[in-house]
């Protein structure tokens, strides 16, 4: 067999077998563990703000417009899992007086090392036929599927943190958005803000004309967008914190990932729609319809791994009194905080959602449902 078809026959036998049985291992870890994970990157994040507003001052420079986090290949060669972020002007990439700090994600790589050795390992048995190079090359490429957890970890733990003094500190720009991925190359909105004064009628009949791939990762925050006919958007990732959907059509909708917080969702229709990792906390609900939604936690095939499992979808704080869950699929949400009086919870998968103690006393969950909900004090 030549060196080529060893190296094509070792890919796709050996590399794809076992990235699979190391990345199952680290959805395992990665839910288990996200709340310890978030707090740390709580702090992290703190930390960064901070060193970006030190330079911010000393340097003079402007308000920002990006904080980008890049994942560094040439560190990662040598076991260095540093991520460089990077603070700049609406110029961006052509900022040419970034200022610097770093992140360091070792948590995240913990499996991905394990997974490179075990490849070392074995490609000892081919006879040399499979050098260090080829490693590092093999290495290079699969990283990409690990670095996907920094991404899911931000997305999670920002939605909570944004708010800190240190971050609220930074001279920014009325629109901002942090983002993660690799340097010089493709990245990921994890958060966005835009506090730029927008016609809330033009936004309005422009979300109704439900064009294709235009309003994921966009701002809606603090709009009135009551009584619009949305169904079957797909609005993924978008934000729309304190903004007033009362009564809106989303039914059948794609709204994974959106953040609703603090919002006004009353006698809102989300029916049939996709909402896994969406964001209701603090949000008015009351008499909602979200009958047959998909929102479990994790992966959705648990044989096989194709991108990190889904975070829970959060209705803490929210009031959801009258809100309609028939049948809905929220296996791992939090409704912690939440009022749940009279909401109907009739054939929805509740498996690990968390309650609040109190929450028994104003809803009727049948036996399965009972027994497979963690009570929280």
């Amino acid at each position: 067999m030549q060196t080529q078809e060893i190296l094509q026959h070792f890919y796709e036998k050996e590399v794809e077998k076992r990235r699979q049985n190391h990345l199952l291992a680290m959805e395992v870890y990665f839910q288990a563990s996200k709340d310890s994970l978030a707090e740390d990157f709580r702090k992290a994040f703190q930390r960064i703000c901070r060193q970006l507003q030190q330079q911010q001052v000393a340097q003079q420079k402007g308000p920002l417009a990006h904080i980008t986090f890049s994942l560094l290949r040439t560190a990662l060669l040598e076991k260095k899992y540093i991520y460089l972020v990077e603070g700049t002007d609406e110029e961006w990439f052509f900022d040419i007086q970034p200022i610097l700090t770093a992140y360091d994600a070792t948590w995240a790589f913990r499996f991905f090392e394990q997974f490179i050795d075990e490849l070392t390992t074995y490609s000892k048995t081919f006879a040399g036929a499979i050098t260090q190079a080829d490693i590092e090359s093999i290495k290079l490429q699969e990283v990409t599927h690990f670095h996907q957890y920094v991404i899911s970890l931000a997305r999670y733990a920002l939605a909570d943190i944004i708010q800190c003094s240190e971050y609220m500190s930074l001279s920014r720009e009325p629109q901002l958005e942090i983002r993660i991925g690799e340097y010089l190359d493709v990245n990921e909105v994890v958060y966005n803000e835009d506090f730029t004064v927008r016609d809330r009628d033009e936004i309005k009949a422009w979300l109704e004309q439900n064009l294709d791939d235009e309003y994921p990762y966009e701002v809606f925050n603090n709009l009135n967008l009551s009584s619009g006919n949305y169904e079957g958007i797909d609005i993924r990732y978008a934000f729309f914190l304190k903004t007033n959907l009362i009564q809106s059509q989303l039914r059948d909708s794609l709204l994974i990932g959106a953040n609703f917080s603090e919002s006004k969702l009353i006698d809102a229709d989300l029916s049939f729609s996709t909402i896994h990792e969406a964001n209701f906390s603090h949000s008015q609900m009351q008499g909602v319809n979200l009958q047959q939604v998909q929102g479990a936690i994790g992966l959705l095939n648990q044989e096989g791994w194709e991108m990190p499992g889904y975070l829970p979808v959060l209705f803490t704080g929210a009031n959801l009194e009258g809100a309609n869950f028939e049948l809905a699929d929220l296996r791992g949400a939090c409704f912690i905080g939440a009022n749940v009086k009279y909401a109907n919870f009739t054939g929805a998968n509740l498996e690990k959602a968390m309650f609040s103690k109190e929450a028994q006393e104003h809803v009727s969950f049948d036996p399965i449902q009972a027994t497979s909900i963690i009570w929280k004090e």
